[in-house]
């Protein structure tokens, strides 16, 4: 699967449904939340999913087995987390004060990272 979700998935379709085993469903889920620590671009996918974890759809269920071969097929992309004696963390900020000057907003950003592989 070249995409972690099909482009034409819809949640509203999910109405005419039929439901699945929430014990399953909560089970697969639970595993992409533990591959998100080290694939972050599947972040949003997982949050998605997760948002219907009490009564699951079947249309769900399908939805989570496409992002699993999603994943089969990229088993070597993620990232490498490097054993070392101590932890570096290290976080990194930017603000940009009533930048915007029309409404004089501000706006920031904030960067994590643990040695060489950024978290957040």
């Amino acid at each position: 699967m070249d995409t972690p979700l099909a482009t034409n998935w819809r949640k509203d379709n999910a109405t005419s449904s039929e439901e699945v085993g929430a014990t399953i469903y909560r089970q697969l889920v639970g595993y992409l939340m533990y591959v998100v620590n080290t694939r972050p671009d599947m972040c949003y996918v997982v949050y998605q999913l997760s948002q219907y974890m009490v009564s699951p759809a079947k249309l769900y269920w399908k939805a989570t087995k496409h992002v699993i071969q999603n994943l089969r097929g990229y088993t070597e992309y993620g990232l490498w987390y490097r054993r070392k004696k101590g932890v570096n963390l290290q976080g990194f900020t930017n603000l940009y004060w009533a930048r915007s000057p029309s409404n004089k907003k501000s706006t920031s950003s904030v960067t994590f990272s643990v040695g060489y592989v950024a978290i957040s």
